[in-house]
C-alpha cells in the first residue's frame, strides 16, 4: 500500500501497538503489518543513526564541537555496521530466505526484523519514501532545538553537533530493553551526556527536565484527546478498505 503520508515516528510499544491496530483495521494481514511497523520504525532510526553518526564525524575530525572519543567512537562504529549488516541481509536472493515464516519465536522474530528492513531499501528510492525520511529529519531536529532551548533557558550552549550527540546518546535509551519500561533511562543518560560534553551537573538535570518536559509530557495532552477519536479512525478506515 506504499508508504504512509507522515514521518513514521513509531517509538515505544503503545506508538508500536497503536500502529499495528491502524494496518490490521485496513484489512493487513497480521504478518504484513507487522512488517509495516517495523518497517517504519527501521526508516525513523535510519534518520537518527545517520544526524548521529554525521555529528560525531564532525566532532571528531575537529571540524565542529570537540567531544571527546569516547562519546563520538560508538556512533562513527555502530552506525556504518548496522547499514552493511542492513545491506547485507537485505541483498536479492539472500533475503527471501532470511524472512521466510516458521521456526522458531527468535526465528521468526529476526525475519520480521529484516523484512521490515527489507521493506525500507525497497521505499527509499520512491519519492514517498524519501518524503518519510525527511519528515522524520525534521522530527529528530525539532527535537534537538527543543533541547537546545531547554539549555539556553539554565544559561548553558554547546557547539550544534555536541548537543546533537548528547541527545542522540540519551535518545538511545530507549531503544535499549532497560527493566520498568526504561522508566528515568533517557533522562539519566541525556544528563550524562550533556556532562561529558562540558555541561555541568546542575544545569544539565534541570535542562534535561525541562526538556522532557516539553518533549514528552506535554504532547500527552493531544495524545488523550486521540484516544477519543481512535474509534472513529477506526470506521474510517474500514469504510476505505471496503471500498478499496
Amino acid at each position: 500500500a506504499g508508504v504512509a503520508p507522515r514521518d513514521g515516528t513509531l517509538r515505544g510499544a503503545g506508538a508500536l501497538a497503536a500502529a499495528y491496530w491502524c494496518f490490521r483495521r485496513a484489512r493487513f494481514s497480521s504478518r504484513v503489518a507487522v512488517v509495516r511497523v517495523l518497517g517504519f520504525n527501521t526508516l525513523f532510526y535510519v534518520a537518527f543513526g545517520t544526524g548521529a553518526w554525521l555529528a560525531a564525524l564532525l566532532s571528531t575530525v575537529g571540524a565542529w564541537g570537540d567531544a571527546p572519543l569516547a562519546l563520538t567512537a560508538p556512533w562513527l562504529v555502530v552506525v556504518p555496521f548496522c547499514f552493511v549488516a542492513a545491506r547485507f541481509v537485505t541483498q536479492p536472493g539472500r533475503v527471501e530466505g532470511l524472512t521466510a515464516p516458521g521456526g522458531s519465536i527468535v526465528r521468526r522474530g529476526l525475519s520480521y526484523a529484516i523484512a521490515g528492513t527489507a521493506w525500507v531499501r525497497d521505499v527509499l528510492p520512491h519519492p514517498a519514501g524519501r518524503r518519510s525520511l525527511l519528515w522524520s529529519l525534521l522530527y529528530w531536529a525539532g527535537n534537538v532545538v527543543c533541547l537546545w532551548a531547554a539549555l539556553s533557558s539554565v544559561g548553558q550552549s554547546l557547539p550544534v553537533p555536541e548537543l546533537v550527540l548528547a541527545f542522540a546518546t540519551g535518545h538511545a535509551a530507549t531503544i535499549l530493553p532497560l527493566p520498568l519500561g526504561g522508566v528515568g533511562g533517557v533522562d539519566a543518560a541525556m544528563t550524562y551526556a550533556l556532562t561529558i560534553v562540558g555541561v555541568p551537573l546542575a544545569p544539565a538535570l534541570v535542562a534535561v527536565a525541562v526538556y522532557r518536559l516539553f518533549a514528552f509530557w506535554v504532547p500527552t495532552i493531544p495524545a488523550l484527546a486521540a484516544l477519543v477519536l481512535l474509534p472513529r479512525a477506526g470506521r474510517r478506515l474500514e469504510h476505505a478498505a471496503a471500498r478499496a
